[in-house]
């Protein structure tokens, strides 16, 4: 079950639209924003978030979570600033987390390529076991 980490509801009154929602989920962001005048349900992963931005007012906040193909960017109108600026955080710190996690999952796997080439080598007798068990330390960092 995709866990919800915080949910914003804006004002229907401030934002001369509907009471509109943004939840904040562990696998990405959740809301409803205007297309051509309807409403529209999006589902933005944290691996499609380009950016966070806000746009402060005189009473309320409007946040824009920017989608990385270009399209579709989420607008919540007519939040409370200090909720505005708590899920911006929270969105950009759960973004990041995604990109560090991604990163280090494909330093291993690379790693491990790598080790499982060399060991083709070794098996082809291309290099000797001292070599491979040496390169193999060095790729690890022993």
């Amino acid at each position: 079950m995709n866990k919800v980490l915080m949910t914003i509801k804006g004002s229907a009154l401030l934002s001369n639209t509907w009471k509109q929602e943004l939840q904040i989920l562990e696998d990405g962001v959740y809301g409803e924003t205007l297309v051509v005048g309807r409403r529209v349900k999006m589902h933005l992963p944290y691996e499609s978030v380009a950016q966070v931005n806000i746009s402060r007012g005189v009473l309320t906040a409007d946040i824009e979570i920017v989608n990385k193909g270009g399209a579709g960017n989420l607008v919540i109108k007519a939040l409370k600033k200090k909720d505005a600026e708590k899920a911006a955080e929270l969105i950009e710190q759960k973004r990041i987390e995604f990109q560090s996690t991604q990163k280090q999952g494909g330093m291993n796997n690379s790693v491990a390529d790598e080790i499982e080439k060399l060991a083709s080598l070794l098996d082809r007798k291309i290099i000797t076991e001292e070599e491979f068990n040496a390169k193999k330390k060095e790729m690890l960092g022993l």
